[in-house]
């Protein structure tokens, strides 16, 4: 995955997390969006498909091959959603007295 597509991934989480409406986080959905883990890993499959539709290209082949994908994906934003903003939310503390 490169740093733009995970970037894109960390977006979708970060939007999902903090943007979204709230009847929205409201709903079933308030304990996944409370995880940045488990919301990355959904952004991670989103961002598979995005770049599936963008680009037209499948990133393995065979059934096994594109399942195997996308979920190596999903672990992979849903590792990298984690630990940014676990390193935001410390750089927040840090800086929240020098204003």
């Amino acid at each position: 995955m490169s740093w733009y597509l995970f970037l894109v991934a960390y977006g979708i989480c970060f939007g999902f997390q903090n943007k979204s409406p709230e009847w929205f986080r409201e709903s079933f959905l308030k304990s996944m969006l409370g995880c940045s883990y488990c919301t990355g890993f959904h952004a991670g499959w989103i961002t598979w498909l995005l770049t599936w539709g963008v680009t037209g290209e499948i990133p393995a082949t065979g059934t096994l091959g594109v399942i195997l994908s996308i979920v190596s994906w999903s672990f992979a934003s849903a590792v990298g959603c984690y630990l940014l903003d676990t390193l935001s939310s410390l750089w927040e503390r840090s800086n929240v007295g020098e204003q």
